[in-house]
């Protein structure tokens, strides 16, 4: 009962979160596309973060394309599913999978170091880009994206579970989130999208 009272309280503020920069009236009003619209697009800060060979990356990157979601690698249901989803994307582009980054930007940046992430990508899917970094940027990161998540902690201090908002996000090579995608949303309609969105010319 708990359980399920924090799954829907978390939903709730998910929903609420999202109507502060998504336009609802894109889901199923707009034909051309298959996910939630983001209008005007949201442009993301670019941040340092740290990816799975430990290297300092710039995120978003500009100038390509990005499919970017947020987990946490001892997630036990929600992340496996969704790194599926991302690889499919790739797999389904073929030889267009270059032209889009998949993105898997961890939220417990204080478990999840470098060589943790990589174990996770590469256990669950192939050509998906893990990052963590510093708890203050990962945080920003978050927070820029509108990603909700809450801490249950356990009895010692690396004991805890997270519950958390469980979206893609598309960005365009100008690191702007133009397509948010909820769970129920297949890979197909995400390849879709990104094959028409990708032919158009870049808005300003």
């Amino acid at each position: 009962m708990l359980l399920s009272k924090c799954k829907a309280n978390l939903i709730n503020f998910v929903c609420a979160n999202i109507l502060l920069f998504v336009s609802w009236s894109a889901w199923g009003a707009d034909n051309a596309v298959q996910g939630l619209k983001v209008e005007p697009a949201k442009q993301i800060q670019t941040h340092i973060l740290v990816n799975q060979d430990a290297q300092s990356v710039n995120f978003p990157a500009t100038g390509k394309w990005q499919l970017a979601f947020f987990g946490f690698t001892s997630c036990p249901d929600i992340c496996p599913v969704t790194i599926q989803k991302a690889s499919q994307v790739l797999k389904k582009l073929g030889e267009r999978s270059h032209e889009l980054e998949a993105v898997f930007l961890s939220i417990d940046s204080g478990r999840d170091q470098p060589e943790v992430v990589k174990k996770f990508v590469t256990t669950h899917a192939s050509h998906i880009t893990g990052l963590t970094g510093a708890d203050g940027t990962v945080q920003a990161v978050a927070n820029e994206f509108g990603v909700i998540a809450r801490r249950y902690q356990g009895k010692t201090a690396l004991s805890f579970r997270i519950e958390h908002s469980s979206f893609l996000y598309l960005l365009d090579p100008q690191g702007r989130i133009v397509m948010l995608y909820p769970e129920k949303v297949g890979y197909q309609q995400v390849v879709a999208d990104f094959e028409r969105l990708s032919t158009l010319p870049t808005k300003p």
